[in-house]
This record gives C-alpha cells, structure tokens and sequence, in this order.
C-alpha cells in the first residue's frame, strides 16, 4: 500500500537535533530520521550549493520510505534543484506540481526540510530511500534509481547467551522399596504356619522369591524387610490382635530362618513385624469398588470411627445378615493376608560403564551425580550429553541443578517453550538467574535480561558478568543506520 501524504513543512532556517548525521548524498546535510513518540519523523538540511545539474536541467528528489517487505510505503513531498534556465522556467509558467519545493542550484539558499506522520507497525523495519530523477529542458523526468539513505529495526532485539551447563551434585542414597501382598492360611484361631496347609507353600515362596530378586542383585543391599499381617474384622478385636501378632512373627521367623540357610551373608536383624488386628480399610475399599444389596448403609457403618471395632461388625452382622454372610465368606479371607515390604540401597562408587547400563535399564536406581558421571564421558552439547542430562532432569523433577541444565539444552536448541517448565523449577541460585535472562534475553526482553544477570553476577557468576556488555551494547543501540 502506498501513501502520498503531504503533512511537510518547509522553511528556510531550523534547528536540527544533536543525533543529525551527514549522508553520502551530494547536499544533504544534518539528516534525521525515525519515531519521535508516535510519530515517524524525517528532518534534513538541502543546500543546493552542492548541487548542479546543469543550467538547463534539474535534480528531482523525492523522499520514499518503505517496508522490508515492499509491501507498504509512503512517498514524501518532492523537492527539486533546478538549473538557472529551469529554475526560472517554473517561476514564470508556475508549474510546479502542489506540495513540491524548488531551489536554484548553485545558490546559498539551504532548505530545512522536515515530514511528521503517524507511526505504523510496518515502519519498525523500513528503509529511507531517495527516489531520484532527471529532467532535461522541457522534457519529461528520467528515473535515475533510488539511493538507500536510512535503515530502521526497531523490533525487540533477542540476544542468544551461551548456554550454562553445571555439575549435579546430588548423591543421596538411593532407596527403593519393593512390596507385595500374600496369602498365608493358617488353622482357626491358631498362630502356627503350616507351610504345606492349603495353598501356602505358593504364597510363601512369593515372598521368598520377591526377596530373592533383590539379595541376587549385585547392586542392592538389603537394609530392612517388614511383614506386615492383618485379620478379618470377625471375632474379638481382642483375639484378632493376638493372632495378627503371632501369625506375622511365625510368618517372619520362617523366612528368616529359610533365607539364613540360602545366604551366608544374611543379616536376619533386617527383618521386622508389623500387623493390622483387622482389615477395615480393606472392607471399605471392597465395598466401594462392588455391588452388593444395602452396600451403602453397611459402608456408613465400616465408616463409622465412633463405633469399636466388635460393635461395628456386630451391627452389619445384625442389621445385614445376608449381605454379612455373603461378606464373610467371599470377602474376609482376602481380609487375612501378608503384606511385605523389601527395602533397599543401590551401591555408589560402581564405574562408568556399568552406570550406562544402569541408565537403560534401571534409571530409578541412579543419583543426579551419577547422570553427571555418564553426561561427561560425552561432549557437552552433544545428542549423547543431551540425553543423558534430560533423563536425569526427568527422573529428578525437584533437583534443581537438573533443571536448569534442561532448560540450557532447550535454549541452545532455541526451543524456548521447552525450556520454560524447567526454568519454572531451577531455583534461586546464581545459574538459575543466568538461565532466566538467557531466557528473557532470547525473547527480547534485555531489560529483565540485564536485571538477572547483574543479579548473578552479583553472587560471583561469571559466566553472567561477561554477558552484561552485549546487552547493554544492544540496549544502548541506534535503531536507525545512516548511509
């Protein structure tokens, strides 16, 4: 889109400002150009002393600016320079097209010329060009080409820091837990184990063998094991505290003793006992996962914490008898259970090489400091480091350290949508603060960029103190670029 707007004026003396410059045409002098508040303003100096065409002839300078895109433009008031013959040639016939302004070149006559209009988003990159033509006697004007005299971006600026990789120190040990439930039957209201009674001998081997797994592995080390047993609701709370206590001790001593005779080096003070006289949270659970007649009232009674436990299965048993004879027998032997749990560390100090192993197959099981370990046998910046790094960022949400490597990796990629959850969690330390204006930096907001940076060179980073001058360097920039 083109406009001719003819908002000018033109006197024969002004003060210019002190941010002129001089450009390479022949007899412009102190030219400005560019947005004064939310105008776009152009002012120059024309002294036709400079300029001679030719008596008969005459120079035709008329001031264009344009987009980047050549999509739009405004054409500003044109202003000739005549010969002596051509000069007076106009003011004898008065044909000068409306708006121009005419000087006699060769005179001392300078011309301050100055054009005001309202600033567009498109004049944020836009170029200042002089659209120049000839005109011999009383012929028509010969376009001689444009001449590029201003170049403006006012965009936003982004400046890409160098991204800022650092250690992981993280080196907690790492303890994992593995759990499982079973399903040892023993004989009514006696605490004896009858290891070969109905289907215990395969529900104590699921807690032998689950051990198992974890005393094989090279890299475990056992550190606690529980059994934990509960009993149905039915019977005294009284009875049913005895037998959760004796039936989980008997249970306990018979894993111990099997597991000494298998392994030498087994500690049986690992193994500890907990118990659960009656499982009503695994009725409540039941109850609210199947359907069963009068499911809700007999779930308000199991809810019902103001009752004890006798009257409470009392009152189901009463009010429900059918339902509580269903429940007895469908429901409360799964009541009666084991639950185990098998806790323990993962060695430290294991090489390299198997930590990649490790990393593939069970990366739960390694530090932050470990990740680091494996990142540096790779170049940094490489997919391989990369990986590694992003892995250990995953496995650690809350490890800060982790975090802001991430975002650097996403940074240097110039993902920055990527790298904003991570900077979210980095933390407060001086690399965070770095990370956050490498951020603020690329999307062009060097203010912010600058205030973190001094932030954290501040605390002695100085990866940020050798970035402060870029972005004060573009902060401070001209956005016009005369030629």
């Amino acid at each position: 889109m083109t406009q001719h707007l003819f908002g000018i004026a033109l006197v024969s003396l002004a003060a210019f400002s002190a941010g002129a410059a001089n450009v390479s045409f022949p007899g412009v002098d102190n030219l400005t150009s560019g947005r004064v508040a939310s105008n776009y303003v152009v002012t120059m100096d024309i002294n036709p002393a400079d300029i001679k065409p030719g008596r008969d002839k005459e120079l035709i300078i008329t001031p264009v600016l344009r987009s980047a895109s050549g999509s739009d433009s405004i054409v500003m008031p044109t202003v000739r320079v005549s010969g002596r013959n051509r000069y007076y040639s106009h003011l004898r016939n008065n044909d000068l097209p409306a708006g121009e302004r005419m000087l006699e070149a060769g005179t001392k006559e300078a011309l301050s010329y100055r054009f005001e209009t309202p600033w567009q988003a498109w004049m944020n990159q836009s170029d200042l060009d002089f659209d120049r033509s000839t005109c011999n006697c009383c012929d028509a004007p010969v376009a001689q080409g444009q001449q590029l005299i201003a170049r403006h971006d006012y965009r936003e600026p982004s400046l890409p820091l160098a991204p800022l990789y650092i250690a992981l120190t993280g080196d907690s040990t790492i303890v994992i837990e593995a759990q499982g439930k079973a399903f040892v039957d023993f004989v009514v209201n006696r605490t004896e184990l009858k290891p070969d009674y109905r289907g215990n001998r395969a529900e104590i081997d699921k807690i032998i063998k689950s051990i198992d797994v974890v005393a094989q592995d090279p890299d475990a080390i056992i550190t606690r094991i529980t059994i934990k047993g509960f009993a149905s609701p039915e019977g005294s709370y009284s009875n049913n505290v005895r037998l959760a206590m004796g039936r989980t001790k008997t249970l306990k001593d018979y894993v111990a003793d099997d597991l000494t005779r298998r392994y030498s080096n087994f500690d049986p003070s690992v193994m500890y006992t907990d118990y659960e006289p009656e499982d009503w949270d695994g009725l409540r659970r039941w109850l609210e996962s199947n359907e069963i007649a009068h499911r809700d009232e007999i779930l308000a009674i199991a809810n019902d914490l103001s009752l004890e436990p006798d009257p409470r299965n009392s009152k189901i048993q009463n009010l429900y008898p059918e339902e509580y004879a269903y429940i007895l027998a469908e429901v409360y032997p799964a009541l009666r259970h084991s639950d185990y749990t098998i806790r323990y560390n993962i060695r430290t100090g294991i090489d390299v090489e198997h930590l990649k192993e490790m990393m593939e197959t069970h990366p739960e099981r390694l530090r932050p400091v470990d990740y680091y370990m494996i990142a540096n046998t790779y170049t940094v910046g490489s997919p391989e480091y990369d990986r590694v790094m992003l892995k250990a960022a995953r496995q650690y949400p809350g490890d800060a350290e982790a975090a802001i490597n991430a975002a650097n990796i996403y940074l240097a990629k110039g993902d920055l949508k990527e790298a904003e959850p991570f900077i979210a969690r980095a933390g407060q330390s001086p690399a965070a603060l770095y990370t956050r204006a490498n951020l603020a930096a690329r999307q062009g907001d060097l203010q912010r960029a600058l205030s973190l940076l001094e932030a954290a060179s501040a605390k002695g980073l100085d990866e940020a103190t050798q970035a402060i001058p870029s972005v004060k360097a573009l902060l401070d920039r001209d956005p016009v670029t005369y030629y």
